[in-house]
Parts: structure tokens; C-alpha cells; sequence
């Protein structure tokens, strides 16, 4: 069972994670926090479960995870800032959890746009939704799952692989409480700070980054293009070199 008291304990926001919606079994974060808005959820909302048994992942996949082992949670966002922003949202949160592992003597790599990476293989994702109105962004979820105490068969036999969690790399196991807390207050401070800090969090991303300036296959729509990553773009896009020419993807994903 995950403690609410213990992360709110550890958490030094001003808004994320104050409110904590707490299920021990939930079928999505991410469903469930667009469900709270009509409930009266303040922006920083938290919902997070024990075991979430139908998790979203991107491009209609599911997102697997070991019930009281992992970390799944979503948080509700009401930004109010211009919608072109909305691609900045997985790349700092991608950025938050390396920044937040950091604590924990762990240094994940991340893979545009969303994906966590340990030793090679995905240690955890980010799904981001949002709602526009007019040119503003002014409803986002933002949900993350994090394998964090996981062995080996905790996972499907499909991903056994390709997956790993942070105890599987360390032998340690970790208190899931802090661990989140610690996401949050590294993710705060990134979301507060948009746009002014976009070169800011644009250099740090790609220093995190497993696959800046290396060869890649990249996913688009039903096409599949190889090039080298470049760099991110405004936006949040990937920037490929693709036979010589600057290429810009505001979607897709790198195999």
C-alpha cells in the first residue's frame, strides 16, 4: 500500500501533489483524472493507485504494472498557456524523473518523446493529454508509470527483455512514497517555468538524452524513416538529419 501521508512528507510544491486522490485499484490515472475536474480538482491534483489493471500507453497500447510495486499516476494540470506549449509537456517530464532519480544514484536515459530508459531497456513512460480551447491550453494530464520494484516475473513474458525496473538494476528496493514525491518536486519548477526556460529544459533533455547524434529508425504515421537525431525543436519536435536535410516531427516514435 502506498501512503499519502508519506508523500506529501517528502514533497516541497507549492501546488503538485496537495491534493492527493488515492484508489488501491483503478483502472486508468489517466481516466480518472479527467474525471475529478467535474468533482472541483484544483491544477497539481494527484491521482495515484496501487494497482492500476487497464493503464493507457501511447498510440492506444496498454501500460502494464505490478500491483504495490510500481508507480502509476497522473497529475491534473490547468496551465492556461498557449497550445503550441503542449509538446514541451513529455519532454520536462521526461526530464523530471531523470532529474528526480538522480537522488536515488540512478541515471535513466530518455527516448523521444516519452520514454524511460535503464540499462538499455524501458524502465517507464509518460502518456500526456490535453484539452485546447482557442489557442490555450487549459486542461493537461500528465501520467507517468515507473517500474520501480519489479523482479524479473513481474512482467509479461512479451517484455521480459525489454523491461526492467530500478530494483531489478540495483538489488535494492526503494519506498515508492519518495520516490514520487522527489518526481514532483523536480517536475514543479520545470511546468512553472514554461516558456521562459524552454532552452533550459531543451539542453538538459538532450543531455539525458541515449540517442543524440546517433543513427535511428523513426516511426511516422504508417512511414518508417532513418536519420540522425539532432536535436529538439521549439516545440518539443524531434529534429532529424534525414540524407543531409534538417527534418522536423512533431509526432511519431524512435524504434
Amino acid at each position: 500500500m502506498l501512503f499519502t501521508n508519506l508523500v506529501q512528507a517528502n514533497l516541497k510544491t507549492r501546488i503538485l501533489g496537495q491534493q492527493i486522490e488515492y484508489y488501491t485499484r483503478l483502472e486508468s490515472t489517466n481516466s480518472e483524472a479527467w474525471e475529478i475536474i467535474d468533482e472541483g480538482a484544483q491544477s497539481g491534483a494527484l491521482v495515484v493507485t496501487d494497482n492500476q489493471f487497464s493503464g493507457k500507453g501511447r498510440a492506444d497500447r496498454k501500460w502494464s504494472a505490478a500491483p504495490d510495486k510500481s508507480l502509476t499516476f497522473s497529475l491534473l494540470l490547468f496551465p492556461d498557456f498557449d497550445a503550441n506549449l503542449s509538446g514541451w509537456l513529455p519532454i520536462l517530464s521526461g526530464l523530471a524523473v531523470q532529474k528526480a532519480l538522480l537522488n536515488f544514484d540512478t541515471d535513466i536515459r530518455l527516448k523521444w518523446p516519452n520514454d524511460l530508459i535503464l540499462d538499455g531497456k524501458k524502465v517507464g513512460g509518460i502518456l500526456c493529454e490535453s484539452k485546447v480551447k482557442g489557442n490555450k491550453l487549459n486542461q493537461a494530464v500528465i501520467g507517468i508509470g515507473l517500474n520501480v520494484n519489479e523482479a524479473r516475473d513481474d512482467f509479461d513474458p512479451s517484455i521480459q527483455s525489454t523491461a526492467t525496473s530500478l530494483h531489478m538494476t540495483s538489488e535494492k528496493f526503494y519506498q515508492r512514497e519518495r520516490v514520487l514525491a522527489e518526481i514532483l518536486n523536480a517536475l514543479e519548477p520545470l511546468f512553472e517555468g514554461l516558456p521562459n526556460n524552454r532552452d533550459m529544459i531543451r539542453t538538459e533533455w538532450e543531455s539525458a538524452c541515449g540517442h543524440m547524434n546517433e543513427s535511428v529508425q523513426f516511426h511516422h504515421g504508417d512511414e518508417i524513416v532513418e536519420g540522425i537525431f539532432k536535436s529538439l525543436g521549439e516545440a518539443g519536435s524531434a529534429e532529424l538529419e534525414i540524407d543531409g536535410q534538417e527534418n522536423r516531427f512533431y509526432s511519431g516514435e524512435i524504434s
